[in-house]
């Protein structure tokens, strides 16, 4: 019964009878016991359904790497036949492609050859610093060749290097070319093009010395090299990605442009020339100090005065065997 007071009333000492003998600090103890339980038990569950998402997650890892390794492996297996099967089954392919996975041209436009010329194929990565030197050496000269009717000029973009980026540069590269040359007709822009990329002042360096080269900055060489810019724009989205790397495996494939002395003997390396159906030994004509020019003009015939000169073709025509400069071989 409360007892009342001058203020009002006070309450009635607590009773604690229905405890059945525990005092308060025991219940206290009792209490944060059980509530220390339950955070221990919720601990553990949200632990598990964490343990439980990191497997999936490993899972998940695990089987996108494994496809990977798979497809990886089976792209390596292939033989050189499935390899150029894989690309005449590629759907979306520049316009001018052939079925080796280059792009010809001359005098007379894409996919035409000059009349009594040797064709010249050259297999090139914009992330080779090799590549860069023949085309440092030789554009102009090539450009020069080809405006006056004397060569046609194969042109086969690999992306060997892409793993050299961190951003498939050479891929992107190569697909503005094949885009160029099947968007834009004047041949040389898609020529100018090439050179601008391999330039001193623009090729990216390789592996951990390379720095990011967005599209724009690719955009901007096109449009140097004379490709309207609407075209330019539109050069490098990665549509003909499936046909590059369809390309390249074939190209890996193919022992006729495989390395025939050296160090890397049975192994192809850009870049690679090849004139009339034949390779030329890059090694080799680097051993004997000679320049992509000089060993390239003495291979078709052609004396230095008389390149650009209408009417003086190379000796070898379309169809001969190209006339080596004589190398030793390679150590």
């Amino acid at each position: 019964m409360a007892r009342q007071t001058g203020n009002g009333y006070a309450q009635a000492p607590a009773d604690f009878s229905w405890f059945d003998g525990a005092d308060a600090g025991d219940l206290l103890i009792q209490a944060r016991r059980a509530q220390e339980a339950k955070e221990r038990k919720q601990r553990r569950i949200i632990g598990f359904v964490a343990f439980i998402l990191v497997v999936i997650f490993i899972a998940v890892i695990a089987l996108v790497s494994y496809r990977s390794i798979v497809k990886r492996n089976a792209a390596q297996d292939i033989s050189e036949d499935q390899a150029y099967r894989a690309l005449q089954n590629v759907k979306v392919k520049p316009q001018y492609a052939n079925d080796k996975g280059g792009i010809l041209f001359s005098k007379v436009g894409y996919g035409k050859k000059a009349a009594n010329a040797p064709t010249l194929e050259i297999y090139t990565d914009p992330m080779c610093p090799g590549c860069a030197v023949l085309h440092q050496q030789m554009d102009a000269t090539l450009r020069t060749l080809l405006d006056s009717g004397q060569i046609n000029l194969e042109i086969h973009p690999v992306t060997f290097l892409d793993n050299m980026s961190t951003d498939h540069y050479s891929s992107r590269a190569d697909n503005g070319l094949a885009y160029i040359a099947s968007h834009d007709p004047d041949p040389d822009h898609l020529l100018d093009f090439i050179t601008n990329i391999h330039s001193d002042s623009f090729q990216p360096e390789e592996a951990a010395n390379y720095k990011p080269v967005n599209n724009r900055r690719l955009q901007e060489q096109a449009e140097a090299a004379g490709v309207p810019a609407d075209i330019a724009s539109k050069a490098f989205g990665g549509e003909y990605d499936p046909w590059l790397s369809a390309a390249a495996q074939y190209t890996l494939r193919r022992p006729e442009l495989k390395d025939v002395a050296g160090q890397f003997k049975g192994k192809l390396t850009t870049p690679v020339v090849v004139i009339n159906g034949k390779m030329l030994d890059i090694s080799g004509i680097s051993d004997i100090g000679l320049t992509y020019k000089v060993a390239i003009l003495q291979s078709i015939g052609l004396a230095n005065a008389d390149v650009g000169i209408v009417g003086k073709q190379p000796a070898i025509g379309s169809t001969g065997n190209p006339t080596f400069p004589k190398t030793q071989p390679s150590v």
